[in-house]
């Protein structure tokens, strides 16, 4: 018998620290000092700096991956909908709406914020297991 998917993962990122955002830069080669810089952060309207948006994004596959492994994730796609800030907690939802006749599991996604505040959302398509499950 092959496991079923879990109708609903969470998982939570954070709180995004200066650290984070300095590594994520020098991965990304994204230096934009938005990210970096506090008090260009507060010029362009913001408290603290604002997280990376593909940072955001590599955090929903974090959520899939570490329920699922690399191999099992078959498509993701996120919009964005507003922006984390430096000392934000991420809060990334998933929740099956469909499997194909392959078995192949879609999950609506969501991410907030720690005060509440959309992030994210989207969508994401996860192979199905191969593994059997333990009776």
């Amino acid at each position: 018998m092959i496991a079923p998917r879990p109708q609903r993962i969470e998982l939570e990122c954070g709180p995004v620290s200066a650290l984070d955002l300095a590594l994520y830069a020098a991965a990304s080669g994204d230096h934009n000092p938005l990210h970096l810089d506090a008090d260009v952060a507060r010029a362009a309207g913001f408290e603290r700096p604002v997280v990376h948006g593909m940072l955001t994004m590599a955090f929903c596959g974090r959520l899939l991956t570490s329920h699922f492994g690399v191999a099992a994730l078959r498509s993701l796609s996120v919009r964005f909908l507003g922006a984390a800030t430096r000392g934000d907690r991420i809060v990334l939802r998933g929740t099956v709406t469909g499997v194909d006749k392959e078995g192949v599991v879609t999950y609506e996604l969501a991410g907030h914020n720690d005060a509440g505040k959309e992030l994210v959302a989207g969508s994401a398509r996860v192979s199905a297991p191969t593994h059997k499950a333990a009776r």
